[in-house]
């Protein structure tokens, strides 16, 4: 358990972050905005996102931060959680928050969240502010983001100690009979209260798509079943894969599986920081090449307050990974006569490599 003191400290650093950011552009306000469901930024700042409806954060200067919600159902919720005194309701926020930043004038502000923000939204909050600099700073702030805490790693390892356990449920409750969305189901009240998106399970050896909705199908003799999933703990998201078989393993099964695996090592053996990000794919698409297959997807990607959104793309970003850099390893192949086979584990990078988060039982 994280205490409030920990937590004052850890969000302190933070804001203090990033008002260097903003102290560096010359701006004398601040927009930080979260969109439902994509409210990563906001959250990073306030250890707050609602559960329906946006966000915003405004500061002006020295004055204590201000935030407006949609709705009032978890103000008191928002301010206990992140130590920030003056919160404000309306539905439909957009024309409250031009009303507000008017009263102070800004001349030049730094907006952190303008690729998620709707347009009209913005419309409405410019109409209010005449002639004003814009900086978008959410680059930056996503570039501080890059290195987890201390605090963040731990509440990642809840979040992969969750996953964990759902992948035990599954891997029990993957029988002969049961219908995807059964199983899904299951899965589902394993993770408990959070997760990061909604199970995945493909079953069948002849479904080319790596990662779709539980459907009908019911589980038969001989089938790969693969499992996709993530539990979340303080908004902290985990992202892990196994896949099974239900009884013997086929010929093709196994090459594939074998693939697999020789991609989900060498993927591994390039994660330390300095390397390079694409190499970690490269590395792995060889492997898999040699074997005779392909990959399905990317290797891999961040994890933290956005899974699949976080940094890094694996798959294209040239950057090294930085220590502190937390990453799912993902190798998938899709074949005919194997369905969708895939292993994948999520870690943080060390001094000396890396730490895995999870760690649930990896064979067929």
């Amino acid at each position: 358990m994280i205490s409030g003191e920990e937590w004052r400290s850890e969000l302190d650093k933070r804001r203090a972050q990033f008002r260097r950011i903003v102290d560096e552009h010359g701006c004398d306000a601040t927009i930080v905005f979260g969109a439902h469901g994509h409210a990563e930024q906001f959250r990073y700042l306030t250890n707050f996102a609602p559960a329906l409806g946006d966000a915003w954060l405004l500061t002006h200067g020295d004055a204590q931060p201000l935030c407006v919600l949609d709705f009032d159902w978890q103000v008191e919720e928002a301010r206990r959680r992140s130590g920030i005194d003056e919160w404000r309701s309306r539905f439909g926020a957009a024309p409250l928050v031009a009303e507000l930043l008017a009263g102070v004038a800004p001349r030049r502000v730094a907006v952190a969240g303008l690729d998620r923000l709707p347009v009209t939204a913005w419309e409405t909050v410019r109409s209010r502010l005449g002639e004003l600099e814009v900086v978008d700073v959410g680059p930056e702030l996503a570039r501080l983001r890059r290195r987890k805490s201390a605090l963040e790693v731990s509440l990642l390892r809840e979040a992969g100690r969750l996953t964990d356990e759902a992948l035990e449920v599954a891997r029990a409750d993957a029988r002969l009979g049961i219908s995807e969305r059964e199983l899904a189901a299951r899965i589902g009240q394993a993770l408990g209260p959070e997760w990061s998106f909604t199970p995945t399970v493909v079953s069948g050896n002849d479904d080319p798509i790596p990662i779709r909705d539980p459907t009908e199908r019911r589980l038969s003799e001989g089938d790969s079943v693969m499992v996709d999933i993530g539990a979340a703990f303080n908004g902290y998201q985990a992202d892990a894969s196994r896949t099974f078989v239900l009884g013997n393993t086929n010929e093709t099964q196994s090459r594939v599986w074998d693939a697999v695996q020789a991609a989900y090592d060498a993927a591994l053996a390039e994660v330390r920081p300095g390397a390079a990000c694409v190499a970690v794919q490269e590395a792995a698409s060889a492997a898999t090449e040699q074997a005779g297959f392909r990959l399905a997807h990317r290797i891999g990607h961040g994890i933290g307050l956005g899974t699949s959104f976080e940094w890094p793309d694996l798959a294209g970003d040239e950057e090294p990974l930085e220590l502190g850099t937390t990453i799912c390893i993902e190798p998938a192949i899709a074949a005919e006569g194997a369905g969708v086979m895939k292993l994948e584990d999520d870690l943080v990078v060390t001094e000396d490599g890396y730490e895995l988060l999870t760690h649930s039982d990896r064979s067929l």
